[in-house]
């Protein structure tokens, strides 16, 4: 078994503040390429133009109501006992053009949608009117313009409906083939490959020897990473081995747009994670004063970016929260910041006296609740975790106002 040297130097490397952490992985991170795509395609990614309507939408005057377009001032004395009795001389359905025009005098059945016929002001629905042989008896007063929806009601031509940058959800898709348009250009989703490693890990369905431990970090990684918006195209399990991470390394680097490694990030003799990318690509940043989750590193192989992440899977969950949702959503061409909402700390919280802590809560009102068992290797609360509460160094009172970041998805 290769066991690596570990250096005084190495243990009295300062760490950096999180916040620092995050804009120096930050700056290394450009978004994907755009590319133009079919607009049923392109749900759920960040829309790399503007889009301006070239059209009014309607794009006509329309019926709100199946009845009759008439003239409105024919109905100023009419009532269900004295209607105004209108001649009818045209039909319009939907999807049909008007032939004649309406006069006083006249009306033209009409449905819901069909282009309003010219002289007429107004629509009568079915229910006020009742049907003679060739024409129409109108039983109320009907005022100018009631039931008409008019020409660019929903969209004036030259009206931006969608903004650069926005995450386009199935209204968006909707509003924009409102306007005509087939295709989008919009940031290409990012590929993230995931990489487990460890001698004890065994992956779920095998068979536990003493001393090993499912892989449950390969899962969690992945489903965080597509709820951030990402496709996880490779996910591997290696063991302790040098030679091992860096072959697997260096073939993700070909099919996927960002690495996301767990475990061997730390000062052990077994963890290799940072040796292999400084021998075989670049280490750029190494223990992040957060907790948990301080023995984060970031580098490149082939060029690719790499986020190495603790294997205890409460560091690897705050790890995924922090560096690669924000990469993720960075490569996306989306903002990166995640979703915050402001509440009151329910209880006093210890933090650390020198990181700054992602406390596990559940939201009731404006109070954030810290959960129990925040220690890095508990798994099992996370499923009751809405966020994470960011605490200072040195902790807080309850009842402090706390930004609590929300999680992805």
């Amino acid at each position: 078994m290769t066991r690596r040297t570990i250096t005084r130097e190495e243990l009295a490397q300062p760490m950096v503040p999180y916040e620092e952490a995050v804009a120096r992985v930050l700056e290394q991170i450009q978004p994907l390429p755009s590319t133009l795509m079919p607009l049923r395609d392109s749900r759920g990614l960040a829309i790399a133009e503007s889009i301006v309507s070239e059209h009014d939408v309607p794009g006509f005057d329309n019926s709100a109501m199946d009845g009759y377009a008439i003239v409105a001032s024919d109905t100023a004395d009419a009532s269900s006992d004295h209607p105004a009795v209108l001649r009818l001389i045209d039909d319009l359905p939907a999807g049909t053009a008007p032939t004649q025009s309406v006069s006083p005098g006249t009306a033209a059945k009409i449905m819901t949608g069909a282009p309003i016929p010219p002289g007429a002001d107004a629509v009568v629905p079915w229910e006020d009117t009742e049907a003679l042989d060739d024409a129409v008896a109108v039983l109320a007063r009907i005022a100018r313009g009631k039931h008409v929806r008019p020409r660019g009601e929903d969209v004036r031509a030259g009206r931006e409906v969608v903004a650069t940058a926005t995450v386009l959800q199935p209204v968006h898709l909707g509003v924009i083939a409102s306007v005509g348009r087939t295709h989008v250009r919009a940031f290409l989703r990012p590929r993230v490959a995931v990489l487990s490693t460890g001698d004890e890990l065994v992956a779920p369905g095998g068979t536990l020897q003493p001393g090993q431990v499912f892989d449950a970090n390969a899962i969690l990684i992945a489903s965080m990473c597509e709820a951030a918006g990402a496709t996880v195209t490779l996910s591997g399990l290696v063991g302790d081995d040098p030679r091992e991470v860096a072959e697997w390394l260096d073939g993700a680097a070909g099919m996927a747009d960002l690495l996301v490694t767990s475990g061997g990030a730390s000062v052990g003799e077994h963890d290799w994670l940072r040796d292999v990318l400084s021998r075989y690509g670049e280490l750029s940043l190494w223990r992040v004063a957060i907790k948990p989750g301080k023995p984060v590193a970031f580098g490149r192989v082939q060029g690719r970016p790499v986020i190495a992440l603790p294997g205890n899977p409460g560091s690897a969950f705050v790890g995924v929260h922090v560096f690669v949702a924000a990469a993720i959503r960075t490569l996306a061409g989306r903002d990166p910041s995640p979703r915050a909402v402001r509440a009151l700390l329910s209880e006093d919280v210890r933090g650390s006296p020198s990181r700054t802590l992602f406390c596990r809560v559940r939201l009731a009102g404006n109070k954030a609740l810290p959960l129990p068992a925040q220690s890095s290797v508990v798994l099992s609360n996370i499923i009751s975790t809405e966020g994470f509460a960011i605490v200072p160094p040195g902790g807080l009172p309850a009842g402090a106002e706390v930004r609590v970041e929300l999680l992805a998805g």
